[in-house]
């Protein structure tokens, strides 16, 4: 006795058929037998047909929703180590010990809450945890380096200014010091703030894949900079260098430039995420949105001019922002390609 054999639907169906052959079968088979196909965990076929998930295990069912995304990892390493030191130089008990190591806790339980039901809206909340528990920590730094012992670090950072370029930039640049071109810094400088919020937030309403990749980036950039800030702790070269000449503009610099310092947290120099942040949006947006990526084009390069000519960072802190700026598009980019979180209830999103 001979076999056929059709796929149909997913399901194999085994039937026998007669040939010439007259010898009587070895053993007795059913008329039809069907063998399920594995399909992948959250296909809508093995979701309808009941599938068990184990059959449908493959890598890409791993990485969706049960993996942790690289910027979870890289910023709950600096809540990690920033927590560790902490404990290790004011003890367990001390209160910013304390902070950091709820932001942690905060981290694995909004990723466990999402696991349990991953829909749409919890993917945005976990998503959208990272921007508030940014603020906190940010605020937080100031303290954080005085407990830590740690001294200010402006004179090293101009010394490897010296060592690059010859001198200061900053000191350079008195030379084109004009109202309008204050102005027109000023102007640039305040151009992060809208864009930080604006474009991550395009990409939350509009696609929920694309805001996965723009957040894994975004933030595994954040988690690196702020480590900076708690390595190195520097207040800029407003603080150091003795300029000959004061910043002067019109109404938007005067109102603007007293608010930029108090909205410092006085050590949020090295690297620039001013420079990191607007180079990675933009970057992000050269890719998956090629018009807004010309009209800001021009803008974050006289925001990255701004940060010098305003004598708010040294131009290793450029340098440096630009490095993990690059990191956060690797990070983005590798999201992407490997497609890892792109399915949400066995569909993409």
């Amino acid at each position: 006795m001979q076999f056929s054999c059709a796929i149909t639907h997913g399901v194999i169906s085994v039937s026998p058929s007669h040939s010439s052959d007259s010898s009587p079968p070895a053993a007795a088979l059913p008329a039809e037998v069907a063998l399920p196909v594995s399909q992948p965990e959250g296909h809508p076929l093995a979701q309808r047909r009941g599938i068990p998930k184990s059959w449908g295990q493959t890598s890409a069912s791993f990485f969706t929703q049960d993996t942790v995304l690289p910027h979870e990892l890289i910023f709950s390493g600096f809540l990690l180590v920033t927590w560790l030191r902490l404990v290790l130089k004011q003890g367990m008990l001390h209160p910013l010990a304390a902070l950091f190591l709820a932001c942690g806790l905060g981290a694995v339980a909004v990723a466990v809450w999402t696991k349990l039901a991953p829909t749409s809206t919890r993917w945005r909340v976990r998503l959208l945890y990272y921007p508030a528990m940014m603020g906190v920590t940010f605020y937080a730094m100031t303290a954080t380096v005085t407990a830590l012992g740690l001294p200010l670090v402006d004179a090293k950072l101009a010394a490897w200014d010296d060592a690059l370029l010859g001198g200061q930039p900053g000191l350079w640049m008195e030379r084109w010091l004009a109202p309008w071109l204050t102005e027109l810094m000023t102007a640039a400088y305040m151009i992060f703030f809208p864009q930080l919020v604006a474009v991550p937030g395009a990409y939350c309403v509009r696609s929920l894949e694309k805001f996965r990749w723009c957040i894994s980036g975004l933030f595994a950039l954040y988690g690196l900079g702020f480590l900076g800030y708690t390595l190195l702790p520097a207040r800029g070269p407003y603080h150091l260098i003795t300029f000959t000449q004061p910043l002067e503009g019109w109404w938007l610099s005067s109102w603007a430039l007293p608010l930029f310092n108090v909205a410092s947290n006085g050590v949020d120099v090295f690297p620039s995420i001013h420079v990191a942040a607007s180079f990675y949006l933009l970057g992000f947006d050269a890719r998956h949105n090629r018009r807004r990526f010309w009209w800001l084009l021009v803008p974050c390069v006289l925001l990255w001019v701004s940060t010098v000519y305003l004598r708010y960072h040294y131009f290793v802190d450029l340098l440096a922002g630009f490095v993990i700026g690059l990191v956060g598009l690797a990070v983005a980019w590798a999201c992407e390609r490997s497609r890892t979180h792109s399915f949400q209830n066995g569909h993409r999103t």
